[in-house]
């Protein structure tokens, strides 16, 4: 988690550099300092702009300037696109570097953050496997606990690309999947794939990322094809 923490850290970092070498001037000092922020929203009062800290301790007055997106965010409707969309092309994300499993081959890519063990995902999968033009890619995370933890291993190394592919879409019980040490296996896609959690900011699954950017959190069966073809 230390590790997590100094790569979201140096990515910060590497955003305000870029941010404050366009905009500095000779002799200037580039610092930073952390503010105890967890959240924040945009709201308008009395026709002005400003950024609310969650707890309402902090209140930014202006526009603030989405690096991700490479503009500045001036009234409620580019704040509700900033929620609602995540630019990864931008960000140079490529979904294969995290080692996803691929169901479908449609012409569109679909991301979708998921665990072994969510119920919720495993109704998300099956509505996935009705979509003819869509690849989904199946990132697995263990959010869930320790069965989730041993899911997404043996899923990642087994050799027995069948069993493992079982394993991830939670059709094996935790008590039922084998245990070998699995000496020999590279698991760095699936570290990257907590440090991106973290990155994206998730905050539980499933996570879907349409092809265009467009993201939802949660998902309730029979919903995928509406979100996928309208947004909603």
């Amino acid at each position: 988690m230390n590790h997590i923490r100094k790569v979201l850290l140096s990515l910060s970092l590497a955003t305000w550099s870029a941010f404050a070498a366009a905009s500095s001037g000779p002799g200037d000092h580039n610092q930073v300092e952390p503010l105890p922020i967890n959240g924040m929203v945009a709201a308008v009062k009395n026709g002005k702009l400003a950024f609310v800290s969650s707890n309402g301790r902090f209140v930014f007055q202006g526009s603030m300037f989405d690096s991700w997106e490479g503009k500045n965010i001036e009234s409620l409707e580019d704040a509700r696109h900033a929620y609602n969309y995540m630019n990864l092309k931008k960000l140079d994300f490529r979904v294969d570097a995290l080692a996803p499993m691929t169901i479908g081959n449609g012409s569109r890519e679909i991301v979708i953050f998921t665990d072994p063990y969510c119920p919720s995902c495993h109704l998300l999968i099956e509505d996935a496997l009705k979509e003819t033009d869509y690849t989904f890619k199946l990132v697995h995370i263990p959010v869930l606990g320790e069965d989730s933890q041993k899911a997404v291993r043996f899923g990642f190394c087994s050799p027995d690309r069948e069993l493992a592919q079982k394993v991830l879409l939670g059709r094996v019980k935790p008590k039922d999947i084998p245990n070998p040490e699995f000496k020999d296996c590279d698991t760095s896609p699936v570290a990257k794939r907590v440090v991106t959690t973290q990155l994206l900011g998730l905050k539980g699954v499933p996570f879907l990322l349409r092809d265009d950017g467009l993201v939802r959190n949660g998902y309730m069966k029979g919903d995928l094809h509406k979100w996928l073809t309208e947004g909603i």
